[in-house]
């Protein structure tokens, strides 16, 4: 591209130019495993400051004169050709993380959310955070009640103990940036809902019994291209619950066999596959009923306390810490759907209560033993992986050949890919002192059979960060009428 002259950036759009065509220009020969690691990472984080830099430039466009309007066609216009949606989602994201706004009793004073997000736009900036979890914060911010995000928050100073009146968008962006620096933009949104949940536990409530949410359920069967076709499928909460656990329960892999050679045989299907055959079942024993089928709920394990199943029965609203394992915390409503017509059972997560320790006795993990790893380990304990609780297996550590115990405290969930990885010593998991879970990779080197470079321990922080969301969206509803957490610096 030729730079003009009279555009201030050409120098250094120029200079940007030249680096990338040098990127472009490597060669595999020149680079080590570790070093093609670490040049990745370094352009990665390049690329979100990048971002960073695309959004300034919008805010740049605004000032010198372009309306919104003005700014979403131009982006749309050749040679930019932006689809409406993302310019719109890239005007948000620049106005959000205005860094020029100051706080003088509202976000933004008459500009609304206006500079809410500050914190995790220094976070792209710096490249400790990406664009899709900015993306995942402006849709957050804009699913939280005006009157809370734009109101304030009184918390005692971490110091000093002094009550201190805080911006709760400010609190908000603290802790949306702390888990866009921790998790993946999958896990950031897993726990963004949660807090949305406990802040407004009635917007799950009121779209439950919205009458023109059924309506909206559907079913679309696309035309044949490529010889395949491809279903799309409007559901509600409730209902998708069902489907997706009736699924999981049906979509197992096929065990393995020894065949008549020696070879051991595996489920060659991979993960959508094997869901879309249980799919395809599940129809076919239904509509091959010579009666009409008596409906068998689907299995769903759904995590509640005493308090939270009484609330549900007794069709009380507003918060319940409820929530569906590989799915999430679920409204009020949902919990009583579920709850009405299922068969209840006592689960503790402490060796006193229920037998989670089973030693040498059994091999495979029981149901109680499933239920407290997924609320311990959250889903597959790998470094980066969002994979639910219910696709997870059960982990021997150390595995059960090298005499290991189905015990909760020497059992760890992981993903069949990553079970397969710390198999191949890819993958290496221990407890830590207080029962919490940490992995790390194992790189080997393909230069110097044996030799391997190990990463640092990372910690499984997600059921700690739903908690800290949970508090954090508890306070901001509570308006400041119970004792709030201690505040932490970003």
């Amino acid at each position: 591209m030729t730079w003009s002259t009279e555009q201030p950036l050409a120098p250094t759009f120029a200079a940007l130019e030249a680096s990338l065509r040098e990127v472009l220009d490597s060669r595999a020969a020149t680079f080590s495993l570790s070093s093609a690691q670490d040049a990745v990472t370094g352009f990665l984080r390049l690329r979100h400051q990048a971002d960073a830099a695309h959004l300034h430039l919008l805010r740049v466009l605004g000032e010198v004169g372009s309306s919104r309007s003005q700014t979403t066609r131009f982006l749309g216009a050749a040679p930019n050709l932006l689809s409406r949606a993302q310019a719109h989602r890239d005007l948000d994201a620049a106005t959000v993380t205005d860094p020029s706004v100051v706080w003088d009793g509202a976000i933004g004073g008459v500009d609304g959310d206006r500079g809410a997000l500050q914190h995790l736009g220094d976070a792209l900036a710096a490249g400790s955070a990406s664009r899709a979890h900015l993306d995942v914060a402006v849709r957050v911010l804009a699913g939280i009640p005006t009157t809370v995000r734009r109101g304030t928050t009184t918390l005692p100073d971490a110091v000093t103990g002094e009550a201190v009146e805080h911006r709760s968008a400010g609190l908000l962006d603290a802790l949306l940036t702390r888990h866009a620096t921790r998790h993946c933009p999958g896990v950031a949104a897993h726990l963004a809902r949660e807090l949305v949940v406990t802040i407004d536990p009635d917007h799950e409530d009121r779209e439950f019994h919205d009458p023109d949410a059924a309506a909206r359920r559907g079913l679309v069967v696309g035309p044949l291209s490529g010889g395949m076709r491809r279903l799309t499928a409007d559901l509600d909460e409730t209902t998708a619950l069902l489907l997706e656990q009736a699924v999981a329960a049906a979509a197992a892999p096929t065990p393995v066999q020894v065949g008549a050679d020696g070879e051991v045989v595996r489920d060659p299907r991979s993960k959508r596959q094997r869901d879309l055959d249980a799919l395809v079942s599940l129809v076919q024993t239904g509509a091959a009923a010579s009666s009409p089928a008596v409906a068998q709920a689907a299995r769903v394990s759904v995590v509640a306390t005493v308090a939270d199943v009484a609330a549900a029965l007794a069709h009380r609203p507003g918060r319940v810490s409820a929530t569906v394992e590989g799915h999430g915390p679920v409204s009020a409503a949902a919990a009583g759907y579920l709850v009405c017509g299922a068969t209840l059972r006592r689960v503790l997560t402490t060796p006193a209560g229920a037998v989670l320790d089973l030693g040498r006795s059994t091999r495979l993990a029981t149901s109680a033993q499933r239920t407290a790893m997924a609320v311990r380990d959250g889903g597959c304990v790998a470094p980066g992986c969002t994979t639910a609780p219910r696709a997870c297996e059960a982990h021997h550590v150390p595995e059960w050949e090298r005499g290991g115990r189905s015990d909760l405290d020497a059992m760890v969930l992981l993903c069949p890919t990553h079970h397969r990885a710390w198999h191949a010593h890819h993958l290496q998991v221990r407890f830590r002192p207080d029962r919490t879970v940490e992995a790390r990779w194992v790189t080997w080197s393909t230069r110097w059979p044996g030799r391997s470079t190990t990463h640092p321990w990372v910690r499984n922080t997600v059921p700690a960060d739903r908690a800290e969301a949970r508090a954090l969206g508890a306070r901001l509803r509570a308006g400041g009428d119970t004792d709030p957490p201690r505040a932490r610096a970003v």
